[in-house]
């Protein structure tokens, strides 16, 4: 791998179809299973608001090898699916990548710059501090085992309703801040795939879950609580028992919830268990440093 050209270019330069088969080869031999027809690439890009034009494909003599996604909103910027193929790896490609995403957040005024890294992602952990990343926070990734228990009738109290109508609450429910991927912007844009659940008090939402039904999991994107309610813990509890108990016989799991979400105790205490911990990366936008060259040599 010697004198080989490197070259990066904006991601929005090759077809959806190239970056989803790229994404998929480069997460091959991950942690866990990753794989992206063009149609979920899309969606995915759609949802995260990820910028294809400031995005960045890796190109050894004119092939692709590497792709690093950069998405925006206002002044906050975050940067996803950082992939190299195996025969590519350590010989930094990534390195290259991610000084170009940077380089890119100084072009679209981003203030601050997100990541997750998973805990066992040790080379990728010492790559994203030697850039200038610092740990913010750990996330979560819970899941929950298949069972045999009864369907039910919904409590007196919870009552299916409509996911943008529930996210109206959005603002007043959360205390601690939600991950890219369950912000209320991205759950905005998967209201016609969610379910809704609210739990009212005197005719008053105290309290919601957004959920999607898939095939072998109900997979929880959001419960939110009104903070300060004296059984806050109780309600959240009761939501997801009410979701368990619609399809009892799947399982579940929920991405990325933060470690300090005092509603984590509910997913506890209703059988889900720890099977990822990731930690949740911030660079603040710094200026005036060198641009990365556009062409380089893997040596």
């Amino acid at each position: 791998m010697t004198n080989m050209s490197l070259s990066l270019i904006p991601a929005e330069q090759l077809e959806v179809e190239q970056l989803a088969f790229l994404v998929s080869r480069a997460y091959a031999d991950y942690f866990f299973h990753v794989w992206l027809d063009e149609t979920r690439f899309d969606n995915m890009c759609w949802e995260e608001d990820v910028v294809l034009a400031h995005s960045v494909v890796a190109l050894v003599d004119e092939k692709p090898v590497g792709l690093a996604l950069l998405s925006q909103r206002g002044e906050r910027g975050w940067i996803s699916g950082v992939g190299v193929l195996p025969l590519f790896r350590r010989q930094g490609v990534a390195r290259q990548m991610l000084c170009w995403l940077q380089e890119q957040a100084r072009v679209l005024a981003i203030r601050t710059l997100t990541l997750e890294v998973l805990s066992q992602n040790h080379a990728g952990m010492a790559l994203y501090r030697y850039l200038g990343f610092v740990w913010q926070r750990d996330l979560l990734i819970l899941t929950l085992e298949s069972n045999i228990l009864p369907a039910a009738p919904l409590p007196v109290k919870i009552s299916p309703l409509a996911p943008d109508a529930l996210l109206e609450h959005y603002a007043t429910f959360h205390d601690v801040p939600s991950p890219w991927q369950r912000q209320f912007e991205t759950l905005l844009k998967r209201v016609d795939v969610l379910q809704g659940l609210g739990y009212q008090e005197g005719g008053q939402l105290q309290g919601y879950l957004l959920y999607e039904e898939q095939q072998h999991h109900q997979a929880v994107f959001d419960l939110a609580v009104l903070p300060g309610h004296p059984r806050r813990l109780a309600i959240a509890q009761d939501l997801l028992s009410a979701m368990r108990r619609l399809r009892p016989r799947v399982g579940g799991y929920v991405i990325n919830l933060p470690a300090e979400d005092a509603l984590l105790a509910a997913f506890m205490r209703q059988h889900y268990r720890i099977w990822q911990r990731q930690s949740e990366l911030v660079w603040i936008v710094t200026e005036n440093e060198p641009q990365i060259s556009r062409i380089t040599q893997i040596r």
